[in-house]
Order: C-alpha cells, then sequence, then structure tokens
C-alpha cells in the first residue's frame, strides 16, 4: 500500500552511512524516497528551506535532539510524521517520544517495525493528499455553484417548512425584494397568486412529505409580482441542502434564458478551435498545467497522446487550404469519437493533435494509440470529387515524477512522435529516454541549426499581443512575442526552439534581435504619429550581459525613439535568482525613462519581499490565477490582495491569459489596470487592435 508514492525522506544521524544505510532497508521493502541527511540544527533549517519532507526519521543523535527537530519543524510550519529509532524501545520510551511530538518508535534491530511503521505512513498520506484533493473540489464546486446561481437569469431561491431563506438576485428583482435582509423569512405563498393557493399548499405538503424521494418536479402557477399584476409562471423544485440541513430549491425559468445559452457559446469559443470544435492549444496548455500537480499527487495515472498527420504539407500543396481544413475536421471526428468524454483533446497545431487522459495505463493507451493510427490509416477523405488520405504518427509519455511542467510532458510526447515519424511514419511509439535520446540530439541539433540561421539572416518574425485598460487609457499597448521560420517557411512556436536556444546560450542573441527590430519598427510607428507602447521580455541571459543596456541605449539614440516607449519584463523568477543584476538593470534604463516589468508576479511566496527591491513600474500577475477566476474563490482572493498590496506600493498591474468575460468582470470589480489574453485577442503579425473600442 503506499509504494507507488515516492516521499522526500528527511534522515536526522550522526553519519550519512548510518542513514544511507537506513534508506536501504526501506527501499529494499518497495518504499521509494529521495533522502536528505542532517546532522546539525543548522542543517536541517538549510534542508528545510530547499524542501519540504514528507516524512523524518531521528536517531539517537547528540547534535540534534528530538526536541529541536520537532521545535524546527514546527518553526517551518511543516506537519510530517516524525518516526524515533532507538536502540532501546519500550511502552515507556515510545509514549515519551510521542508525547513530544513523535508519531511512532522502534529499535534499530527492528527493520521490520519500521518497514510497517512507513508503510502505515506512507498510507496515511496518500489518504490525506486524496481527502485534500477532493476536500479542493468540493470546495470549488460550492464556490462555482453559488457564482453560477448568482449570474443566471432565472429566479433561483430555497426555501424550508414553507419560507424563503435565500434568493440569488434575479429572484429578489422579480418579486420586487431590496435586499436578502427583506426577504429572508417570507412565505413562498407570497410570490403565489391568491386564486392558486389552496392548489398550491396541496403541492407543497405532497412534495414536502416525499422531499428525500423525490426529483424533479414541475409545477405551473400564477405568479404574482409587487405590483399585484399576475403572470404564468413555471416553478421547478428540487431537493437541496444549505449548511447540511435538507431544504428545497425552487426555479422559476426566464424565457430570455437563451441569451445565457448564447454568452456560454461565445465563452466557450475562447477555448476552443474554430475549424475542429477541440480545444484549443492554449486552453490545453492551461489545463495541463494544473493536471500535472493533481496527478503527481494522487496516485492517479495520467498519458498523454501526441498526434502529427504525416504528409500535411504535401496534401496542403496539392489541394489548397480549404480542403485542408475539412481534412482535419474528418480527422477531429474521428479522435472524437474514439476519445471518452473525460479525455482532454485539443487541436494543439496546424496538423498536430493533443490528448490527455487520466486514469488509465499505458497498455491502454498504446490500445487507442493503435485504434486512431488504424482509423486514421484506413480513412477516406471524399471532398470536391477527389479522393484524399493520410497516416500519422503518434507519441505516448506518461505523466510521472520525472515530469516537470507541461512543457516537459509536451517536449518528451513530441520526441515520442518524431521517432514514429522518422521511423517511416504510421507508426505509434511509447517515449523511452535511452531510445530516443539520439534522436532528440540530433533534432536539438537541427533546431540550433534553424536558430543560428535565423539570427544570421533575419528569419525571426515578431507577433504583437494587445494590452488594454481598462482605466479608460486608449493608447496602443503591445506586448512583442516571437516566432521563427524553418526551411519551408513554416512558423515555429518559441515552445519548439527556446529550449535548444537557452541550452545553447543563444537567448541574448534571440533578445538582442528582438530588442533592434522592436525599437526599429516602433519608431518607424511614432514617426506616424501613433503613440504605441511595446514591451519586450528579457531572458536571464540577457539580463547578466553587462553590454545589455549599452546595446539598448544605442539602439534608442539610432532611431530618435524617447525611452518611455519601451518596457522591458523580466520574469520574477530570474530576477529572485540575479537580484543584484536586475537591479543594476532597472536603475539603468529607468535613467532614459525606459519602463519596467516583473512578470509571473504571485509565483513566488516572497513575491513583494522582491517587488521591494526593484523600482518598477508593472507587475504582470502570474497566468495561473486567472485559470477559472469567476468561480475560483481562492484565486478571487490571491489577486484581490495582490492588487491592494500593488496600489499600496504606486504599481500598475496587468493580468495576463485573461479567459472570459467572467474572469474580466472580476478583475474590473478590483480595479486592475490593464488585461491581456486571448479573450481579447490572440498574438497576430498586425498593429491593428482598436483600443478606443468597449470590452465586452
Amino acid at each position: 500500500m503506499g509504494k507507488d508514492i515516492t516521499i522526500n525522506l528527511l534522515i536526522a544521524e550522526e553519519s550519512m552511512s548510518d542513514a544511507e544505510a537506513l534508506a536501504n532497508k526501506l527501499r529494499d521493502a518497495g518504499h521509494k524516497s529521495h533522502m536528505t541527511f542532517i546532522n546539525t540544527r543548522e542543517a536541517l533549517e538549510s534542508a528545510l528551506q530547499d524542501q519540504k519532507p514528507d516524512m523524518a526519521i531521528w536517531t539517537s543523535n547528540p547534535s540534534l535532539s528530538l526536541d529541536e527537530l520537532i521545535a524546527t519543524l514546527e518553526h517551518f510550519h511543516i506537519n510530517c510524521p516524525v518516526i524515533v529509532v532507538s536502540e532501546k524501545c519500550n511502552e515507556i520510551s515510545t509514549t515519551l517520544a510521542m508525547k513530544k511530538g513523535a508519531t511512532d518508535m522502534c529499535s534499530y534491530d527492528r527493520y521490520e517495525h519500521l518497514q510497517l511503521i512507513v508503510s502505515r505512513e506512507i498510507e496515511n498520506m496518500r489518504i490525506k493528499r486524496c481527502a485534500q484533493h477532493f476536500e479542493k473540489r468540493y470546495e470549488e464546486s460550492e464556490v462555482r455553484s453559488h457564482y453560477l446561481m448568482e449570474s443566471s437569469r432565472d429566479a433561483i431561491a430555497y426555501i424550508s417548512e414553507g419560507m424563503h431563506i435565500y434568493g440569488n438576485q434575479a429572484y429578489l428583482n422579480m418579486f420586487g425584494f431590496r435586499n436578502i435582509e427583506e426577504f429572508e423569512g417570507t412565505p413562498l405563498l407570497d410570490v403565489v397568486s391568491q386564486i392558486d393557493h389552496d392548489e398550491f399548499k396541496k403541492f407543497l405538503r405532497d412534495y414536502t412529505s416525499k422531499l428525500f424521494q423525490a426529483e424533479r418536479t414541475e409545477f405551473v402557477t400564477h405568479g404574482l409580482l409587487p405590483d399585484g399584476q399576475q403572470f404564468d409562471a413555471l416553478m421547478e423544485f428540487m431537493p437541496a441542502s444549505i449548511d447540511g440541513d435538507p431544504c428545497t430549491q425552487i426555479i422559476i425559468r426566464n424565457q430570455s434564458s437563451h441569451n445565457e445559452e448564447l454568452e456560454l457559446r461565445i465563452e466557450n469559443l475562447t477555448k476552443q478551435d474554430t475549424v475542429t470544435g477541440l480545444f484549443n492549444r492554449q486552453y490545453f496548455i492551461e489545463e495541463l498545467d494544473l493536471a500535472i500537480p493533481e496527478i503527481l499527487n494522487t496516485s492517479d495515472n495520467g498519458t498523454l497522446l501526441y498526434l502529427l498527420i504525416d504528409n500535411f504539407r504535401d496534401i496542403r500543396d496539392n489541394v489548397g487550404i480549404s480542403i485542408v481544413d475539412k481534412i482535419i475536421t474528418e480527422i477531429a471526428g474521428i479522435i472524437k469519437e474514439h476519445t471518452e468524454k473525460t479525455d482532454l483533446v485539443a487541436r494543439f497545431g496546424d496538423h498536430t493533435f493533443s490528448i490527455l487522459r487520466r486514469g488509465a495505463d499505458e497498455e491502454a493507451m498504446q490500445e487507442l494509440a493503435e485504434e486512431l493510427r488504424h482509423t486514421i490509416e484506413e480513412h477516406i477523405a471524399d471532398i470536391n470529387n477527389q479522393s484524399i488520405t493520410t497516416t500519422c504518427s503518434i507519441g505516448i509519455v506518461q505523466i510521472n515524477k520525472h515530469t516537470t511542467s507541461s512543457q516537459d510532458a509536451l517536449s518528451r510526447a513530441d520526441l515520442a512522435c518524431e521517432v514514429a515519424r522518422t521511423s517511416g511514419g504510421n507508426k505509434v511509439h511509447i517515449h523511452n529516454p535511452i531510445v530516443d535520446e539520439e534522436i532528440g540530439k540530433a533534432r536539438n541539433q537541427q533546431t540550433h541549426n534553424l536558430i543560428q540561421d535565423a539570427l544570421d539572416n533575419d528569419l525571426f518574425k515578431l507577433m504583437f499581443q494587445p494590452i488594454v485598460s481598462l482605466q479608460g487609457d486608449t493608447r496602443e499597448n503591445y506586448e512583442i512575442l516571437i516566432r521563427m521560420l524553418d526551411n519551408d517557411g513554416e512558423l515555429i512556436l518559441p515552445a519548439q526552439f527556446m529550449p535548444v536556444a537557452d541550452e545553447a546560450g543563444l537567448l541574448g542573441a534571440i533578445d538582442h534581435w528582438v530588442i533592434k527590430n522592436a525599437i526599429n519598427l516602433l519608431a518607424e510607428r511614432r514617426r506616424q504619429d501613433n503613440h504605441t507602447r511595446f514591451f519586450i521580455k528579457l531572458a536571464a541571459d540577457s539580463l547578466l550581459d553587462t553590454n545589455l543596456t549599452t546595446y539598448i541605449l544605442q539602439c534608442l539614440q539610432d532611431t530618435k525613439l524617447p525611452g518611455d516607449a519601451v518596457t522591458f519584463e523580466i520574469s520574477e523568477k530570474i530576477a529572485s535568482q540575479h537580484l543584484k543584476q536586475a537591479q543594476s538593470f532597472i536603475h539603468t534604463v529607468n535613467q532614459w525613462h525606459c519602463n519596467t516589468l516583473l512578470s509571473h508576479f504571485g509565483k513566488s511566496p516572497n513575491s513583494f519581499q522582491i517587488l521591494k527591491h526593484l523600482p518598477i513600474n508593472f507587475i504582470k500577475i502570474d497566468g495561473s490565477f486567472m485559470h477559472n477566476l469567476a468561480s475560483n474563490k481562492e484565486n478571487q482572493t490571491a489577486v484581490k490582495s495582490m492588487l491592494e498590496q500593488a496600489r499600496a506600493l504606486d504599481k500598475q498591474c496587468i493580468a495576463a491569459f485573461v479567459q472570459d468575460a467572467h474572469s474580466l468582470a472580476v478583475l474590473w470589480q478590483n480595479g486592475i489596470n490593464y488585461i491581456q489574453g486571448n479573450f481579447l485577442r490572440e498574438a497576430t503579425d498586425s498593429l491593428d487592435y482598436d483600443f478606443t473600442s468597449e470590452i465586452s
């Protein structure tokens, strides 16, 4: 039980060899662990700053007492089991140790006893994690349910013993109640016409007597409005509960509810690929970012499939884009037919698809991949009297303890897919780090050559995503993004070449290319009387480049561009790792009136502590806080707190990755300065966004 969980094990021992011996005994019993050895309080504090342990084992260590260990864990707010291993273990010593805060105790010569204790605690850990996971899900569903009810155009109320105990705003408005206090405790009969009272009382008595057996029940009556007018009302009754107490939910259907359905369809369009109806790349990555920690923190399995159409370019060149879109749509239909409703399925690129399935093992996913491969191979697309066939290559990767991020999982799946493609295509390949390593090296070298060629021959392409004010500022603000052209003129996304550029030490050179070309373009635009501002990202390599500020100044002077037209972005992580260099860079460019921005803000527990050391102008809240913002109370609280503290420090705030109108409303209510995201507009190669239009 629990042996599939890898634990972070802290061992307080006198010697490393003894600690290793203990850890090996546990590994022999099947308990996988990452062991950290400590023998002094200083070593303990240092270890706790680096990593939170899942379990601690203390031996009779003269340099670090049990009291010190437990007190230090409490000081760092770490609640993990502490197991005492001693030469002597009896009922009295065990009781004494547990009174001090230990979980259990065993003797050195009873390794089997230690293994059983560890097994029990690992199982308790697994149960605790599951409970925390489901508790969080329950809280989120409660918040979501409340939000949906409050935002519904249908009149919704809860009653108990014939009395109103809660109503949403639509219900209060319909029956003329000024506030919830005036509404609570009023009889339900007050909103029903007098002519229907007898019949309604009988219905209510019958329904209440069957409350726990009743499902949704409808009752047609005449509602009574505040001005005495009646209307035909269809009331839906269903069992519900508030704070654990049974009650009844009533819904009075609003005939204009189709407008709400239309809004929902529009909102879904921001998550969907318009050609296939599948989820789009951005939404898939956002969901994968959230799914990976959940999978790793539970015993759930997770598998990622990456599917590529083998001869896509040949088909496109022969039949044209419009017919290719129809073929892609038919393949998307095949994928829909073979996947489950709970799968996360997306069109990931022009001719690639991605599938995330939870709760399935590798063998089941290989069967799914083979089914898809065979069905696509057999499929004949008959379009405009043309019969077109194609095949696909599929890569499979398991999400496990080696998965560090969504980008890591996608890179492995993409690499597995590349192995299948370069082996002749029409194949399925499960990622194998050893087998795939050589192919990965060859592909990285090819990408490295493309990057160098792009730097030498201006084969990068600038893209622009608007950053829009919610406070009436109509100035044009764009974040600069970058794409690379391959040998066929196809655009390559940063996720496909930036990791290689980082490894090759070329990020600084790419930043130089972006800075020069962005400033040249911006200067030309300013000469045409467009008061545009560009936001330019900087990599860590650039921040560490002592010649960067000289290069920026030269670009500004050559183009006569005022410094306040440019804002340089530094990520919170890079700034925290290179604080002195960040301070020096910001101080220098501030002298030329350039603005600076701290991006991915809020990821670190010390975000505002970092901010105190950096005189920046903007902060950009990390995109993870935007996920389900309208219904996620925890994210709402975090965003509100960040905005309040930022205002106190006179920093302007940008929300990245805004997903929908409901999230936008939450941000506006909390006073956000600017928003950015695909909901407004995806990155394009055009500078034509209308910053004077109203956002809806």
